[in-house]
């Protein structure tokens, strides 16, 4: 069946083809009862409208970059679902945009979105880079970084306040009767990972004691290597997101350490992935949904009066399974 044309819905219809562009995309301009006929003109033939060429058409669109370096971590996918609820209530479409942590292709996606007037972006970079990048695209002044801040930008951000989670972690820890701690990094780069480890750093009781500050999917099983080495073992540790703390578990575990009747530890994220985790994993939640929401608000704010307001979130913590008193 061929396409159908404003052309076939206007003669159809009994009207002008301006009059069905108008119902389409001005539905205040066209009366009531004539965009209804339009409408139901266009339905019975089966008409699809395009957004692309509509955007292309009017110069605007209502499409939203989410741009993520890594859609297989699950912080990434919920903060996705979450995102694309709170487009759809404001009438956006989410478009998810995967970097793989390519500063490439952070801008090939910043470039095609500025082509296809998307009214602003999200951005979930990976690295400091990836912020840097920004300035050099006129869309870069239309995006929202979210889990990395800086106050002084005038890109608006939401994050979770990192040193509060980390104070949250040591507390929990302390009051378990922890005084031995380690901490794996998993994350470096960025303005959180920093803000953790400097967190860590300065909350320690004793000796340091970090087992990897790697960035790849390997840390967690680096970092188990490095407890069994070691003589003088921490009896908590303290993993810089969910991520990381679910591959300690599990190298842990092979390497026959029990968790938590060896070893307590504790997350970053408050995935709900770790619910169900074996053990169940203590973290501190970040406030997924409402950072999505968050920063939804802000980019509409900026849009209007020019204001890059940066947001910091208050982290709880969760207390499940994998942290206990240590063993006497």
């Amino acid at each position: 069946m061929p396409d159908v044309s404003i052309d076939d819905i206007a003669l159809a219809a009994g009207v002008h083809r301006s009059t069905v562009s108008r119902a389409f995309s001005r539905p205040e301009a066209v009366n009531a009862t004539t965009r209804a006929h339009v409408l139901a003109v266009a339905e019975e033939l089966g008409y699809t409208m395009n957004p692309l060429a509509s955007a292309l058409r009017r110069k605007t669109s209502s499409f939203i970059p989410l741009i993520v370096p890594d859609i297989t971590n699950p912080f990434f996918a919920e903060l996705a679902s979450t995102m694309t609820q709170a487009a759809g209530d404001r009438g956006y479409q989410l478009l998810l945009c995967v970097t793989n942590g390519d500063d490439a292709r952070t801008a090939h996606y910043l470039t095609a979105m500025q082509s296809l007037y998307a009214p602003f972006g999200v951005i979930a970079p990976s690295t400091r880079i990836d912020l840097d990048a920004l300035g050099t695209f006129d869309f870069g002044q239309r995006v929202v970084v979210l889990d990395r801040v800086d106050a002084s930008s005038p890109v608006p951000s939401v994050t979770v306040d990192s040193a509060r989670g980390i104070q949250l972690a040591f507390d929990h820890l302390r009051s378990l009767g922890h005084r031995r701690i380690g901490y794996v990094s998993g994350i470096v780069g960025t303005t959180t990972a920093a803000d953790r480890s400097a967190a860590y750093l300065d909350l320690v009781d004793a000796e340091p004691v970090v087992l990897d500050q790697g960035q790849d999917a390997e840390a967690g099983h680096r970092a188990a290597a490095h407890f069994a080495d070691l003589t003088d073992r921490p009896t908590a540790v303290i993993a810089a997101n969910d991520m990381t703390a679910f591959a300690l578990v599990a190298a842990l575990t092979t390497r026959g350490f029990r968790v938590p009747d060896d070893v307590s530890v504790i997350g970053f994220d408050g995935l709900e992935l770790g619910a169900r985790f074996n053990p169940a994993l203590t973290t501190i939640r970040q406030p997924i949904a409402d950072m999505g929401d968050i920063a939804m608000d802000l980019a509409e704010k900026k849009a209007v009066d020019g204001t890059a307001d940066h947001v910091v979130l208050v982290p709880e913590l969760l207390v499940r399974a994998s942290t206990s008193r240590p063993a006497p």
